[in-house]
């Protein structure tokens, strides 16, 4: 009787959990994305930006904004100063109309479409689509804080 009862004790959270993942020792799942752990203040484009933007939205064929059809028309694949032109003063394809908005508007957070798409659960209100990275955590603080600090700066190709 011991020796099945043991047996079941070890059985329990497989059959419970999907094989164990939602047991007690399991460590919670993130709740941000964080290329960027500590803010910068003064961020370059090449090194700090556009890494963070591939590691959280993607530029391989096969994640969202990479290859030749990516969502919302926004790629993150090509070189350095591609995505810097298709981005900067870019029309989004998926904003509210006549409102201003631009992919990254210079020195214009609140009217930069990365930025609303980033921070907001329905940027640009409803039907503009939902807060990016899509099916993945928000974007830390961090992260957020020093894309507002590169549009701020003039969104730079530095």
């Amino acid at each position: 009787m011991r020796p099945t009862f043991l047996l079941l004790l070890l059985l329990l959270p497989f059959g419970c959990g999907g094989g164990g993942s939602g047991s007690a020792s399991a460590p919670p799942a993130p709740t941000t994305t964080c290329p960027i752990p500590v803010a910068k203040a003064s961020p370059s484009w090449s090194a700090d930006l556009l890494p963070a933007l591939q590691s959280s939205c993607g530029s391989a064929a096969t994640s969202c904004h990479g290859g030749s059809a990516p969502t919302g028309h926004v790629s993150y694949s090509g070189t350095t100063a591609e995505i810097h032109a298709r981005l900067v003063n870019g029309v989004p394809a998926s904003a509210p109309a006549g409102q201003g908005w631009l992919l990254v508007k210079p020195g214009d957070p609140a009217r930069s479409w990365l930025l609303e798409k980033v921070t907001k659960d329905q940027p640009g209100g409803s039907g503009y689509g939902t807060r990016m990275p899509q099916a993945a955590p928000n974007l830390c603080q961090a992260t957020v804080d020093t894309i507002t600090a590169w549009i701020n700066a003039g969104a730079p190709a530095n």
